[in-house]
């Protein structure tokens, strides 16, 4: 592949380097009608992955109370990915375990012009009900996945294989992916666009 962008102990990575001094994103312009449809540059690629590790992964989720004015002032995981219920549990040692779809879905929110959705069958999952996400171009030739670190950690090395393309999950998790954009996209810029503008699902046009 031409490009591939993913994280390793939290540090953003493009093709086996580290990333320094990646500036988090700031829109260039405002959203029209909550339409999050942003330029696939490798620029705002990096800065909108540098966000999402920054102000969700690293943290090991937001816990922000100047953000109840959207209704949700929380945002992490879910509890199976903590608990014990669904090994490795997310540690500072395993940052990116469970993430793996809410990161895609929130990139895909910005990039799904130029990006699809993909997700193949979670090998850690023993009840064969989860699934890891990434985002890989229309051309194929350009992969986005924040998350792989959580399987190399186990030493799967191939989580990508027999991948298909798919669509955008809704209800919670949509809910989840809306907020968590809204946060990376109004971060730097306070009105680059309103929450209640934002669709749950259904945001491609």
């Amino acid at each position: 592949m031409d490009l591939f962008i993913t994280s390793i102990k939290g540090k953003l990575v493009q093709n086996n380097k580290v990333l320094k001094n990646t500036k988090l994103f700031i829109p260039k312009e405002k959203y029209i009608k909550g339409d999050l449809t942003t330029l696939a540059s490798i620029k705002n690629i990096q800065s909108i992955s540098e966000s999402i590790l920054d102000i969700f992964i690293r943290p090991m989720g937001l816990n922000d109370s100047d953000r109840e004015i959207i209704g949700l002032s929380q945002i992490d995981i879910g509890k199976k990915y903590t608990n014990g219920e669904c090994p490795p549990n997310r540690s500072k040692d395993n940052l990116t375990r469970g993430w793996s779809y809410l990161v895609a879905g929130v990139m895909h929110r910005f990039f799904h012009k130029n990006f699809d959705l993909y997700k193949v069958l979670c090998p850690l999952d023993k009840n064969m009900r989860d699934y890891h996400w990434w985002l890989e171009s229309k051309c194929r030739n350009y992969v986005i996945d924040l998350t792989e670190e959580q399987y190399l950690n186990e030493g799967i090395t191939n989580i990508r294989d027999n991948g298909q393309i798919t669509k955008s999950m809704g209800h919670s998790y949509g809910n989840k992916t809306k907020y968590m954009a809204y946060i990376v996209a109004t971060k730097n810029s306070p009105d680059a666009v309103f929450i209640k503008d934002i669709k749950s699902s259904s945001y491609i046009k």
